[in-house]
Order: structure tokens, then sequence, then C-alpha cells
């Protein structure tokens, strides 16, 4: 089967459409994340703590629920919802790894990585045929699309990249940041990770999703 092609503007506008389906949660996921991130930055500085490595184990799973409740909202889970966080969590690891490597080669094959397995996050999820599996249906699903997708994974990416300027570049200056750069770097770095979670949705609601249904009632563990 021939793979459907959106544009630029259409994913953009599939993005906003999920936003507004879910401002509530959304909301609250980018100020509590972006409080305990730079609550944690303040008080225990650049050393590893175990407050911060529950912090992040929970904002992990708080991403997963994030996309769990906008695919039930758009109807994704018409069929049933046959993955769950352990199906999710396998994906998101080899998917991040791989995006990681890539990044580290001249950025650009981490951006194309990005985009090729953006929906497969929620296939994995929908049809629970394997984190192998659900890359490769994602890699041919996106492949008259690359371009778009990857311009949008550019703005999650750029929003990194100025998250980690705002911290850097006044610890640099005066030994830490103060504590509006550090709000500011955490919250940049939150709406990085909402932007992804967006893309991740909208793409595969756009390019993978069968007609899309009533959502059935689910539950996200």
């Amino acid at each position: 089967m021939e793979p459907r092609a959106v544009d630029f503007r259409t994913i953009g506008l599939e993005m906003l459409r999920l936003a507004r389906m879910l401002p509530v949660p959304l909301t609250l996921y980018i100020l509590c994340t972006t409080a305990a991130y730079a609550f944690e930055e303040w008080h225990y500085g650049d050393d590893f703590t175990m407050v911060g490595t529950l912090i992040m184990l929970v904002d992990g799973y708080l991403v997963y629920v994030l996309i769990f409740l906008l695919m039930a909202e758009a109807g994704l889970f018409a069929q049933g919802k046959r993955g769950g966080f352990l199906a999710y969590l396998v994906f998101t690891v080899l998917w991040g790894l791989a995006i990681i490597f890539g990044l580290m080669l001249l950025i650009v094959p981490g951006l194309v990585l990005m985009a090729r397995w953006m929906p497969g996050v929620c296939d994995v999820l929908v049809r629970n045929d394997g984190a192998v599996q659900a890359m490769k249906q994602s890699w041919e699903a996106t492949g008259r699309s690359t371009g778009a997708l990857m311009l949008h994974a550019a703005g999650a990416f750029l929003l990194g990249v100025a998250s980690g300027a705002v911290w850097a570049m006044p610890a640099s200056l005066w030994g830490s940041a103060p504590l509006a750069f550090t709000i500011l770097a955490n919250l940049l770095a939150v709406l990085a990770s909402v932007w992804l979670v967006l893309l991740s949705v909208a793409s595969y609601r756009l390019l993978m999703a069968p007609a899309a249904k009533d959502a059935a009632v689910q539950s996200p563990a």
C-alpha cells in the first residue's frame, strides 16, 4: 500500500488540534514538571541525586500517560489498546539510543531517525507487535512525509538547544545559573518533550491510524 503523505502545515494543525483537546493535563504537566526539575537543580546543583532520578522516572511515566490520553481523546483506541507501558518503554529506549547516536553524526541523521520513527511510539500501544515491528511499520509509513516531520522534529531539537544555552551561559559567567534561568531552561526542555508527544500522536493519526472512531474506555496502565 502506498504510504500517505502530509505536509508541514497539516502536521502543525493536527498538533494544535490535539493540544486543544487536553489543555488542562498538558498545562499541569508543563508547570509541575518544570517546577520539579528546577527545584532539584536549584537545591542540589549538578550532583547526581536520588531525587533527580525519581523525578526523571516519574516524568517518563507521565509522558506515557499524556500519549495515552491524547490517543484516547482522538479515538485512536477504537480497536482496543494492546500494548502497555513495558512495550512503550522498550520502543522509546531503542528509539532514544538511535536518535542520540544519529545526533552525534552531525545532527541530521538523528533528525531523520526521529522523524521516521515518530509514529511508532503510538503504534506499539495499539498493535503491540513489538518495538522492532513498530519501527519497521513507522519507517514505511513516513516515507513520503520525512521532510515535513523533520522540520517539526527540528523544532523540538531547537527547544532543547535553547534550554542548554539558557542554563550554560549564566553558569559559565557566574558559576551557577540564577533561579530564573534555571526555571526557563527547564521550561524549554519540558516544552520540547510536549512538542514530541504532540508530534508523535499527530503523525500516527495522520499516517498510520485507520479511520478514527469513538475511543473505547481504556486504562493507561
